[in-house]
């Protein structure tokens, strides 16, 4: 009798099951306390988390909804890489040095100081078309 009452004690005191206690009748707390080892034992035995349990004012207590499974401890492991870091040398470049940014200019004319071809030109506004942007037309060089 006395191991009950420690271990209704203990669970009266417990902050997740104290809760419990409030809601039911203290004649019926050796019933509750009772249910409450019954489900956490069927709990841990379906490796669920928390679920939600409704308690009744005898003491008995229903599983409404069960929680997620406990993950697998192996679902988690880090991802390999299949790439080499950008660090690494293997990503280094064998363009040779003397392609420096003028001469980048002249290979890639487009990349080097923005796009400046026809269809760039036909956006602009015309003269004295109204709008917020007053750029003047750009002529095709071209």
């Amino acid at each position: 009798m006395l191991r009950l009452m420690t271990m209704l004690a203990a669970l009266r005191r417990h902050p997740d099951f104290a809760g419990f206690f409030d809601l039911v009748f203290p004649l019926f707390w050796p019933m509750l306390a009772w249910q409450l080892v019954r489900a956490s034992k069927q709990l841990a035995a379906m490796g669920r988390g928390p679920s939600l349990v409704r308690v009744h004012w005898w003491g008995g207590i229903t599983i409404a909804y069960l929680g997620d499974r406990t993950p697998d401890p192996s679902a988690y492991r880090p991802v390999t890489p299949l790439r080499a870091a950008w660090d690494d040398p293997i990503w280094s470049t064998a363009v040779p040095a003397f392609l420096n940014a003028e001469a980048r200019a002249v290979i890639f004319p487009c990349a080097s100081g923005g796009f400046e071809g026809k269809a760039f030109a036909l956006q602009m506004p015309r003269e004295g078309m109204k709008g917020a942007c007053t750029l003047s037309p750009i002529t095709d060089t071209s």
